[in-house]
């Protein structure tokens, strides 16, 4: 919990140069020392998959960084401009890493350090599935708080802790409105989960009420937030909350006492499912009539900056033939980007990503990095199965993940949430309940 605080608080920005980082690092480090001092092999076994991964991608960062010979370094891809440079200045016998831009790789290896502590200490401390998703809901609701707040402030007020952040956005916790709201989305999702299913047998009047105070505040900062893909990824967890309604009201009704049952007293579940669909859609629709869904006035109309991030789908192509072997090095996107930038995409905007991280995956860790997604894709598709089960609740965990994981894909297919050291606690906290899911069902078959 003291760990999660820790980076709610100075996590929520992915810029290399944000003051917050120089007290996150050396924090989560001194975390690391617990989470080391407790764990062992047994507590290891079942996030091997992961923290191996992790390690991998650390790796492959370090070696970005390893001079290599003249020769060696200018048969790379894409390095003819900065080998010309050297030329010129009498500098061609230079030794040099794959990386072109080693302080940006050097901070990118240093930025791990978030993730690989919070995966040791949640297999250290046997932190169960409940208290990883309680956890979740409290900083997704607390960010959800911060951006309501944010909006009814100033819009340069202190509730903005970054300086470079959306003013006038609820961005929560983060600097970049796009994270919070992909977040809040997230959350949704869990509230619904926790709400419904069996297993954290919160089934009485008050867990409930809560829950459904916290969705709709949750909702409510999602709704009035400018992202348009948070604003899809809401629309994907109001979806699989009712999905998960519906299987939590079939399975109540067959529960009941028979006399129960039959009394008409007792709604059907499509009757509440329907009062539950109806009060969802008359709320989105008085926003909508007001003019207050800023992301749905973005998605139908264009802009300079949205011009630009289509605009740059050729040049991401071209960078991703260029560098994909071996790649660029991690966080040298900005500084190699100016080499391509073409003349018609010189705008006023700051383009300090790719906004796709997908692609921007690709330009800076090549082939070896892409080897690690498929490996974990393959990781996840192994396990789903076994992790789903049978019946209902079988049904229910595979509308979680399956929800959980589309918004994370999607996001990061128009952002780089996964960049920000917040959101990597969220999603590393989730691959953990994953593979704990993973290990329990496997054994019990």
């Amino acid at each position: 919990m003291l760990f999660a605080a820790v980076v709610a608080a100075l996590g929520g920005s992915s810029r290399p140069d944000a003051i917050q980082t120089v007290a996150l690092r050396p924090l989560a480090g001194l975390f690391l020392i617990p989470a080391i001092y407790w764990i062992d092999r047994e507590k290891l076994r079942d996030i091997r998959t992961p923290i191996l991964l992790l390690c991998a991608l650390a790796l492959w960062m370090a070696l970005q960084l390893v001079p290599l010979p003249p020769a060696l370094w200018q048969l790379l891809p894409g390095r003819e401009p900065i080998a010309e440079i050297g030329a010129a200045l009498g500098a061609s016998d230079v030794w040099r890493p794959i990386s072109m831009v080693p302080a940006r790789t050097l901070n990118a290896l240093a930025s791990l350090v978030v993730p690989i502590a919070a995966l040791l200490l949640v297999a250290a401390t046997g932190a169960s599935k409940r208290t990883l998703f309680l956890l979740i809901i409290a900083i997704g609701s607390i960010n959800a708080a911060a951006g309501l707040l944010q909006v009814i402030s100033a819009n340069s007020g202190p509730l903005y802790f970054y300086e470079v952040t959306n003013f006038g956005s609820p961005v929560g916790l983060f600097a970049n409105h796009n994270h919070a709201a992909v977040l809040s989305s997230l959350t949704l999702v869990l509230i619904a989960y926790c709400a419904t299913v069996p297993e954290f047998s919160f089934h009485g009047s008050l867990p409930r009420i809560g829950f459904g105070i916290l969705y709709v505040m949750i909702l409510f900062a999602a709704l009035i937030g400018a992202s348009r893909a948070g604003l899809l990824t809401a629309a994907l967890a109001l979806a699989t909350s009712l999905a998960l309604l519906w299987l939590e009201l079939r399975r109540s009704k067959r529960g009941r006492q028979k006399e129960l049952e039959k009394s008409s007293r007792v709604l059907s579940p499509a009757i509440i499912l329907a009062i539950a669909v109806g009060a969802l859609a008359a709320m989105v629709a008085l926003f909508a009539l007001a003019g207050s869904i800023p992301a749905f006035e973005r998605l139908t109309a264009g802009g300079t900056f949205e011009d630009l991030r289509w605009g740059l789908l050729p040049t991401l192509r071209e960078m991703a033939w260029t560098y994909g072997l071996l790649g660029s090095g991690f966080g040298s996107w900005e500084e190699v980007y100016h080499i391509h930038e073409p003349d018609t995409l010189m705008f006023a905007s700051y383009v300090n990503m790719a906004h796709n991280d997908w692609a921007q995956l690709v330009i800076e860790g090549g082939l070896p990095a892409l080897a690690l997604v498929f490996a974990l894709i393959a990781w996840v598709v192994r396990s789903i199965m076994v992790v789903v089960g049978g019946g209902e609740a079988g049904l229910g965990r595979l509308l979680l993940w399956l929800a959980l994981g589309t918004i994370v894909l999607f996001a990061s297919l128009a952002d780089y949430p996964l960049r920000a050291p917040l959101f990597q606690l969220v999603a590393v906290w989730l691959v953990a309940v994953f593979a704990f899911e993973r290990a329990t069902y496997r054994g019990a078959t």
